[in-house]
């Protein structure tokens, strides 16, 4: 399976021109990969100005165009996140549409950056996420959700051996950000593909390093501060169930059972 990774020079709250850019890239990258994997909020820019108008509502023209985009050339799209209403409520949500342009599995954030506006402009989730990618369990956590080992685990425990990870990290803290990345993968057995923003916003760098890391922490791709489409493989059978072999998890379910 090859992944194009869309490290994406966002201009904030421009919504119409990021869109434009955006499926710029797409076309480019899918001549390339099968699986395309985008950042976070890539349509604001991490810009919460003016939030109420440039947010996604189910059904609207972004939506279908990311659809039949998909469907025409028979890719796998996980469409970073987009800032999407519903019902009036908004959450900061993960789109994964498959081959035929159907939506086959989303995801809200869970773990809102309490720093910035994004916790009170929108709503947690309160699920994770499991779907199939070309025989592959395939989850998704959204940038802050590195701090939280617990749902890496979760996700592990179910069989999940790949997780899609938009981002919007800073520079400032990119130390963290190769830190943490590796940290998940290396305790659950399991591949990230973690794709950040490169640009600005309010003066605040971007951090770029889009990585693709391997279930033992091994950094196979990363990217550097400048917008670029990076590639990386999976290698389905080398990465089948290393979570539910890795010892740790193992260990974790033997000492459970014993107390029960």
């Amino acid at each position: 399976m090859r992944i194009g990774m869309l490290q994406m020079d966002v201009a904030e709250g421009n919504k119409e021109r990021n869109i434009r850019h955006a499926f710029d890239m797409l076309e480019e990258a899918a001549r390339q990969a099968n699986v395309l994997v985008m950042p976070e909020l890539w349509t604001i820019g991490y810009n919460f100005r003016d939030f109420q108008e440039r947010v996604t509502h189910v059904n609207d023209g972004l939506i279908n165009r990311l659809s039949s985009f998909a469907a025409f050339h028979h890719i796998t799209l996980a469409a970073g996140t987009l800032p999407v209403e519903k019902n009036g409520i908004v959450k900061n949500m993960g789109l994964i549409f498959g081959p035929d342009g159907r939506l086959k599995a989303h995801y809200s954030k869970r773990h809102l950056f309490y720093g910035y506006l994004e916790a009170e402009l929108m709503a947690p989730g309160t699920h994770l996420m499991c779907t199939d990618i070309n025989g592959v369990r395939t989850g998704m956590a959204v940038c802050y959700e590195f701090y939280f080992p617990k749902m890496w685990r979760r996700m592990a425990k179910s069989g999940t051996t790949l997780v899609l990870a938009p981002a919007s990290w800073p520079k400032v803290h990119l130390y963290q950000w190769g830190i943490l990345t590796r940290a998940r993968a290396i305790e659950n057995g399991m591949c990230i593909c973690a794709v950040n923003m490169a640009g600005t916003y309010h003066g605040v760098q971007l951090g770029g390093h889009s990585m693709f890391i391997d279930p033992v922490g091994q950094v196979q791709v990363e990217g550097d501060l400048d917008e670029h489409i990076y590639y990386a493989d999976y290698d389905e059978i080398k990465y089948k169930d290393l979570g539910r072999q890795l010892a740790v998890i193992r260990l974790e379910k033997e000492i459970r059972s014993e107390g029960q």
